[in-house]
């Protein structure tokens, strides 16, 4: 009895030290053995979701490392931004929604900040201060201003409720860095071009571009079907109105691209109650009337449109960029232009730092410090390379302290093999992956993080050329401030103009005009828009908009141009 009851008395002890040693045993990075179920409002990430993300590479790792499994949720819709509203307007939200967010001008932002003053969002301001990535969302200046004043740190609300993403670490706004730039716009067959005895990049003004396409209709070119070419074909990724941005540089009334402007003297002006209006609309209707531009460059779906660049049959693609495989596996295709704004010049204009993005958390959801601090985990350098990357050994090897592909995932990630990259390893591979993970990151500085901008840029092989096309179209980068004009309809005092406003669409009414069926009925529906403008009480934005800009120029991001 004497020997064994010390052995006994021993037992117990090793037995009651066993709990202690295993919660001991998780690493630094745990958080909590739990799930957190999202909803998303974002179509990227909707269609990318792997068909079972806790048992992907990635997501096993994550909770190996901080307990967390993820329950993701995405509604297909007429729009997200509608879907939101519908859902957040149902008063039940799980434990944390995100949707997209560039700045605080976006449809979502009175959806979600309405949410917001309603008390469904949780106030994370203590958490934030201990994080340790979304604690320099306080720090003064890392914030974008309209981050900063208009998202997190608002003066009508008590707390920080709604926090924006893809903050960028370091603002390199102004630099240009090929590892970093997507090189996009227009992009003309490389045959065509030399055939025609053109340097693409002299192509500056509209009767340039206008020039270049009658000789493309008049040359004779078929594409790979043998069917005759069209010389402007539509965006790469189906048929749209932003993309005119790039044929019609030099017309718009804002060199920014805005649809609203500041005349010589100072004044405020919508572009359609100018000049420009017109001169678009004609330019346009001149291409479409003389066979220079396919009649579907506003509509096509994005399936035939990339089957029309893919099949040679755009002589000119109206946007696309060196990062599509289209261009970055051969050498079809090169840029064209930029075309010259009203300027005489073709900068590439930045307000500064930006975002891309947003997220809440739901006052209803259990124990809310830990949504917080998984979410500030996955946005620190360890998850952020568990994000893009995937699994060290599996996908990537760390070779000088950095991250390079294996061959598989390069041939993989060169190969578009979404299945691949989304179900077998579930990581974002920037943004060709499964797209959860690269929404959601932010303090983002992947040349500095990874000596590279995406996964495989700097690893040779295809993504090669789209780095080499960044080296060697390079384009100006100048900082112009401020929010658009548009920001601020969301003042209080334009709650009634903005309401009015969201009824109209500018885009809508250029491309009915664009194929009207004659100069009179062009006038009309120009004219009708202005007469609407009017009607919206459009001079109180001018008016309010023209006082701030005096007080405070960098507020406003506009360009006076004589």
């Amino acid at each position: 009895m004497k020997r064994i009851l010390p052995l006994f008395l021993a037992l117990i002890m090793v037995l009651g030290l066993l709990p202690v040693s295993f919660a001991e045993s998780h690493p630094d990075t745990w958080i909590a053995d739990r799930t957190i179920r999202v909803q998303v409002y974002v179509d990227d990430i909707g269609y990318t979701l792997p068909k079972d993300l806790n048992e992907t590479p990635v997501m096993k790792k994550i909770t190996e490392l901080t307990g967390i499994k993820l329950e993701i949720g995405y509604t297909p819709g007429d729009s997200d931004s509608a879907t939101m509203a519908a859902q957040l307007a149902a008063g039940k939200i799980p434990d944390a929604i995100f949707c997209y967010l560039n700045n605080s001008t976006r449809k979502e932002f009175p959806i979600i900040l309405k949410a917001a003053k309603e008390g469904m969002f949780a106030d994370v301001t203590e958490y934030m201060k201990n994080s340790k990535v979304y604690s320099k969302y306080m720090e003064p200046g890392y914030l974008p201003g309209d981050a900063y004043t208009n998202i997190s740190f608002r003066d009508d609300l008590p707390g920080t409720y709604i926090m924006q993403l893809a903050i960028p670490a370091v603002d390199r706004s102004t630099e240009y860095v090929p590892e970093e730039e997507y090189v996009g716009g227009l992009y003309i067959q490389k045959s065509i071009a030399e055939k025609l005895g053109i340097d693409p990049r002299s192509i500056r003004t509209q009767d340039e571009l206008y020039d270049l396409l009658v000789k493309i209709r008049d040359g004779g070119f078929t594409d790979l079907n043998g069917n005759p070419v069209y010389p402007m074909g539509p965006k790469y990724w189906g048929g749209s109105v932003d993309s005119l941005k790039y044929m019609l540089t030099g017309l718009y009334f804002s060199p920014l691209g805005s649809a609203y402007g500041m005349d010589a003297d100072g004044h405020i002006k919508h572009e359609a109650e100018t000049e420009f209006v017109y001169e678009k609309i004609n330019f346009v209707r001149k291409l479409l009337a003389e066979g220079l531009m396919n009649p579907e460059y506003f509509t096509m779906d994005s399936t035939r449109a990339e089957e029309v660049s893919k099949t040679l049959n755009s002589a000119i693609i109206g946007d696309v960029h060196n990062y599509v495989d289209l261009i970055y596996e051969s050498d079809t295709f090169v840029p064209l232009g930029p075309l010259n704004d009203r300027t005489g010049k073709n900068p590439e204009y930045t307000s500064g730092k930006g975002g891309y993005g947003a997220w809440a958390i739901s006052a209803d959801a259990e124990k809310p410090e830990e949504i917080f601090a998984f979410f500030d985990w996955l946005s620190s350098k360890e998850g952020q390379l568990l994000c893009v990357y995937g699994v060290e050994g599996l996908t990537y090897n760390m070779v000088d302290g950095k991250p390079v592909l294996t061959e598989e995932a390069l041939a993989k990630l060169t190969a578009n093999d979404q299945d691949w990259m989304i179900n077998e390893v579930g990581a974002g591979f920037g943004g060709s992956g499964c797209y959860f993970f690269e929404f959601v990151l932010t303090d983002r500085d992947n040349q500095g993080n990874f000596g590279e901008s995406r996964p495989g840029s700097t690893s040779g092989g295809s993504f090669a050329r789209a780095l080499e096309l960044a080296r060697e179209y390079p384009v100006e980068k100048v900082l112009v401030p401020g929010l658009d004009i548009s920001a601020y309809l969301s003042a209080e005092s334009l709650a009634d103009v903005k309401a009015s406003m969201d009824l109209l669409n500018y885009d809508e009414m250029l491309v009915q005009a664009m194929f009207a069926s004659s100069d009179d009925e062009v006038k009309a529906i120009v004219e009708s828009f202005r007469a609407q403008l009017k009607a919206a009480g459009i001079d109180r934005l001018y008016e309010y908009v023209e006082k701030l800009y005096a007080e405070n120029p960098s507020a406003v991001q506009v360009l006076k141009v004589d």
